[in-house]
C-alpha cells in the first residue's frame, strides 16, 4: 500500500476507535457489551461514548426494555458522521464510489477511458467526478474522510509507486501517493486491487462467522487477497497474493484472465467490450476459455485451502457471476476433498457476494479502515 501525503482527517484516541470498531462490527449494540467485547471498564465506555455522541459518530438507539428497571438505549454508528471515496480502475473504465461512515455505498459513477491516456489528464477527470459528486450530495460541508484508490498491480520496492499491469505501464515508475495529493485535500491510501476486492468483500457484511477468507480475482491478471484472523494478511513486502507468478513458471499464456477472454471474443468478431457483455458458456470462445481456467485454478485454489485453512474462498474481479459460479461447479473440489476422508467440510467457495462494485467498495473502506486502526 502507499501511504498518502496528507495527514488523516480524523485524529481518535485508542479508546474512541475500539468503540467505533465494536459499533461497526456489531451495529446496535449496549453499552455493556462494549464492555464485554471491547475489555474496556464501564466508566470508560460511558465517558468515551459521550465524547463520541458530541463529536457525532455515533447515535442512541431505540430504547429497548429487557426485563425490570431502566431500558437499554444501544449505541450505533452515525451514517452521516462522515464520508469517503473509492477510486476503481478496471479494463476500460473508472469507477468513483462515495460511500458513508456505515460502508453503505451512497452514490457510484463510471468513468469510460483509454488506459494509454496521460495520468495528469485522468487524475484530473476523476477530481471532476468527485468535485461533482460532492456538490449532488450536499456535501460540501460533510466530514471528507479521503479516498482509497483500488490499481491492479503489486507495490514495487520503493514503496512510492506501484508496478501496474501492462495496459497502465506508463503508471509505473510514477510517485503516485504525491501525484494524487496534488489534485486532493484529503489523504489519499493506493492498494493493490486485489487487496481492495478482499477488504470490501470481508467487511461488506455479508460474511457472518467468517474469520479467514481468501479471494482469487481475474480480470487484469490474476491475484489474490487474503484476510487471516479478521485482518488484512500483507506480507514482508506488502505483496501477499502474488499468485500470478505461479504463471511465470507454467506459462503466462495459461494465465485465464478476464482481458485475455475480451481479446479472444473481439478477434473471433463477437463486439464485447465489458466484461458484463460476456456470452454464456455456451459460446465456443467462452467455453475453452472455461476449460482452461478450470484447469489451472484447480491445484490453485486446493493448494490455497490446504495452506490457508479459510472459512471461504471467493472468486471474483471482473469475472461476471455466472462465469465464477460454473469455474466453482466444474472445479468440483468437493469431491477431491472427499478423498481426504477429513472430518470437517471443504472452505465454502462463492462468488463475491458484493457485484461488480466490489473494489469500488473496497476502496471507499480504506479511509474508514485507516481512520479507526482497523
Amino acid at each position: 500500500m502507499l501511504h498518502p501525503i496528507k495527514p488523516v482527517q480524523l485524529e481518535l484516541t485508542p479508546g474512541q476507535k475500539k468503540i467505533l470498531a465494536t459499533c461497526r462490527q456489531e451495529g446496535l449494540v449496549s453499552r455493556a457489551k462494549i464492555v464485554e467485547l471491547t475489555g474496556l471498564r464501564s466508566g470508560s465506555v460511558t465517558s468515551i461514548s459521550k465524547e463520541l455522541l458530541a463529536m457525532n459518530l455515533i447515535k442512541e438507539g431505540a430504547r429497548v426494555r429487557i426485563g425490570r428497571g431502566q431500558p437499554i438505549i444501544p449505541l450505533e454508528l452515525n451514517p452521516y458522521a462522515a464520508f469517503s471515496f473509492g477510486i476503481a480502475f478496471h479494463i476500460q473504465r473508472i469507477d468513483i464510489g462515495l460511500a458513508n461512515f456505515c460502508g453503505t455505498l451512497v452514490d457510484k459513477v463510471t468513468i469510460p477511458y483509454q488506459e494509454d491516456t496521460a495520468i495528469d489528464v485522468v487524475l484530473r477527470q476523476i477530481h471532476q467526478e468527485i468535485m461533482a459528486l460532492i456538490e449532488k450530495q450536499k456535501l460540501q460541508h460533510a466530514r471528507i474522510l479521503g479516498i482509497g484508490v483500488s490499481l491492479p498491480g503489486p507495490t514495487k520496492g520503493d514503496r512510492k509507486s506501484v508496478y501496474t499491469v501492462e495496459a497502465l505501464s506508463h503508471w509505473r515508475d510514477e510517485p503516485l501517493a504525491d501525484k494524487f495529493g496534488a489534485y486532493f485535500d484529503w489523504p489519499v491510501w493506493i492498494d493493490n486491487d486485489c487487496k481492495s476486492a478482499v477488504v470490501g468483500e470481508f467487511y461488506s457484511g455479508k460474511w457472518p462467522g467468517v474469520k479467514n477468507m481468501v479471494l482469487i480475482e481475474l480480470g487484469h491478471g490474476v491475484g489474490g487477497g487474503a484476510i487471516i484472523n479478521g485482518k488484512l494478511y500483507r506480507g514482508s513486502r506488502q505483496n501477499a497474493g502474488e499468485i500470478g507468478t505461479y504463471f511465470s513458471i507454467i506459462g503466462e499464456e495459461k494465465k485465464p484472465t478476464i482481458r485475455t477472454l475480451l481479446k479472444q471474443l473481439n478477434e473471433a468478431g463477437y463486439s464485447v467490450s465489458d466484461p458484463v457483455q460476456i456470452p454464456d458458456s455456451s459460446n465456443p470462445i467462452v467455453r475453452a476459455w472455461l476449460d482452461n481456467a478450470v484447469y489451472q485454478l484447480r491445484p490453485l485454489v486446493m493448494l490455497t485451502i490446504g495452506w490457508l485453512d479459510p472459512d471461504c474462498v471467493i472468486i471474483a474481479g471482473e469475472c461476471p457471476e455466472h462465469l465464477s459460479q460454473t469455474i466453482i461447479d466444474e472445479m468440483n473440489l468437493k469431491h477431491e476433498w472427499a478423498q481426504f476422508e477429513r472430518d470437517y467440510p471443504i472452505a465454502r467457495l462463492s462468488p463475491t457476494k458484493v457485484g461488480m462494485s466490489l473494489n469500488t467498495y473496497g476502496a471507499c473502506m480504506y479511509p474508514v479502515f485507516r481512520t479507526l486502526g482497523i
